[in-house]
């Protein structure tokens, strides 16, 4: 198609602009019969519609700009509406898990105060736990001195060992005798009873027990009836096949004085009552257990008075056991025992008060380093207690009571524990006299022989350092002992450390040993002065020489 039917509407902006060409005066035609004016006017057209194109296309870019634009606007504006839409969610589903959990908070809470609203006593009050699980190391290895061997008493042991089962039958029996012995008490008044003292009984264990009310009632009953009817068949020397065979007997007795093994003393004291008619605490242990729990040192022989009950609460048989064996010190504080806090703290303000020297603890070296420092042993006569050890020091003797008698390693054993439960202040005066015995011990068998030419050991063997040195090994640390010979131990200290006690000790021991070195020294001693006077005589005629 020609320049000349090209429509005009096309390109309006560019035909506006461009001159129209005089065709008519340059009109020449070549070969192809077109003319030259029709060429440029071709070439102008040309190049106004590719000018044309070029603006189109920009147009149509600004356009496609504009139209991304408001697309990246659209995505972005989405992007923040599902962030918004998320975080709204996620709030929600907060608030949903908060709202649970104060729900899961107020159940737990719930839960717990019931659990404190079952739990006996008050707030800030000490619970009267008397009888405990011996604990700690020493204990895995001596389970024979702290576990029943033949019956289970208290609910610690109950149903364990296949050995205890068979005594189970036997309580049984003794509660038919026992109930025998009064017709006009029914066994009703005995479970009546029990399970009036079921609740106070429970709280004396330091462990949580894990029987019912009426299981834990029927034990007291069974376990608190079979101690009275041991101890009553005893006293009656009633013939009884468990009674009369001697190794059950005694075995019973040790298993009756086991830490782990006891009943509250209240639970003994209420049957007694019922089956007598109402004889109290006072007749049962004055009339019937002081002849099985005491140990006579000659004490009471001296005084003129048997052994007297504790003052205040008997706590079990061990603890009446402990009592009579260490009877109180003539000290009302010690005599008290001091369990308060009054007394705590001021035991505690006394040890601070102390020199710093003297807090640490001391133990005696053995016998024969004492005995070569002029330390002289001796068992000492009519002691209060066993742990009656005395220390003179106007002439360095140390007298401590003889132990021939009291070897019972699982009591010792169950003793020591017992000490160790009380106060935190309270003077454990058997641990005490455990480390002392086996400090001078230690040294083995000349110091076992020493102790026994003194009278202290009724044996010289080395049996008898080991049993000290095991017991030893069953307390805590010295440092943690209240030890009751801090006085001891400070006079022996400054006994020993003087220069001549020991000269004058190492004196005795070469030449006054015995008779004949005793004689060899003395004639010495008599050469001695011979030979001085001797001497003297030969000497004075040349100082003054006679006048005829």
């Amino acid at each position: 198609m020609g320049p000349t039917q090209m429509d005009p509407k096309a390109h309006p902006p560019v035909l506006a602009a461009v001159p129209e060409p005089d065709i008519h005066a340059d009109a020449t035609v070549d070969e192809s019969g077109t003319t030259a004016g029709e060429v440029r006017a071709n070439d102008v057209l040309g190049d106004a519609a590719e000018s044309g194109n070029t603006f189109e296309a920009s147009a149509h870019a600004e356009e496609k700009s504009d139209d991304g634009d408001d697309t990246d606007g659209d995505v972005m504006s989405a992007s923040l509406l599902r962030r918004l839409e998320e975080r709204s969610a996620k709030e929600e589903e907060d608030d949903d898990e908060e709202e649970e959990d104060d729900a899961e908070a107020d159940e737990m809470a719930a839960r717990m105060q019931r659990r404190l609203a079952a739990l006996p006593g008050k707030a800030h009050e000490s619970e009267p736990f008397t009888i405990f699980r011996v604990a700690g190391p020493m204990r895995d290895r001596n389970r024979h001195l702290y576990e029943p061997q033949m019956v289970s008493i208290g609910p610690f042991h109950r149903g364990g060992a296949a050995r205890l089962a068979a005594m189970e039958a036997h309580k049984w029996r003794f509660l038919r005798d026992l109930l025998a012995r009064n017709p006009d008490a029914p066994l009703a008044s005995y479970a009546r009873a029990a399970r009036a003292m079921e609740p106070r009984a429970r709280r004396r264990y330091a462990e949580p027990v894990a029987m019912s009310a009426a299981e834990f009632a029927e034990m007291l009953l069974l376990d608190g009836c079979f101690v009275l009817e041991f101890f009553l068949k005893g006293e009656d020397r009633a013939d009884d096949a468990l009674i009369d065979v001697a190794w059950a007997m005694q075995n019973v007795y040790n298993d009756l004085f086991l830490l782990e093994n006891q009943l509250p003393f209240f639970v003994v004291e209420h049957f007694y009552g019922i089956a007598t008619g109402g004889l109290g605490r006072d007749y049962l242990v004055s009339n019937l257990l002081v002849k099985y729990l005491t140990v006579d040192f000659g004490a009471s022989a001296r005084d003129g008075a048997g052994p007297r009950p504790p003052d205040g609460e008997i706590h079990h048989l061990l603890h009446l056991y402990y009592h009579w064996f260490l009877p109180p010190e003539d000290d009302p504080a010690a005599a008290s025992g001091g369990g308060s806090g009054k007394a705590e703290d001021d035991a505690f303000e006394e040890w601070l008060s102390k020199p710093v020297d003297e807090r640490a603890p001391w133990q005696l070296p053995s016998a024969s380093q004492l005995q070569d420092a002029g330390v002289t042993f001796r068992a000492k006569k009519s002691p209060r207690s066993m742990v009656d050890v005395t220390f003179r020091r106007r002439d360095g003797v140390l007298e401590i009571p003889a132990v021939e008698s009291y070897t019972n390693h699982a009591v010792f054993a169950n003793l020591l524990a017992y000490e160790q439960s009380r106060g935190r202040w309270e003077l454990q005066r058997l641990v005490s006299y455990v480390l002392l015995m086996a400090s001078v011990a230690a040294g083995g068998r000349r110091d076992v022989e020493i102790l026994q030419r003194a009278g202290v050991f009724a044996r010289g063997d080395e049996g008898t350092a080991a049993f000290y040195a095991h017991l030893g090994e069953l307390c805590p640390p010295a440092d943690f002992v209240n030890n009751c010979y801090e006085a001891l131990h400070r006079d022996v200290r400054e006994y020993v450390g003087r220069s001549w006690n020991r000269h004058r000790a190492v004196l005795a021991h070469d030449y006054f040993s015995n008779p004949w070195t005793s004689m060899s020294a003395a004639a010495a001693v008599l050469l001695l002065v011979l030979t001085v006077v001797q001497t003297v005589y030969t000497v004075l005629p040349y100082y003054h020489p006679n006048p005829g």
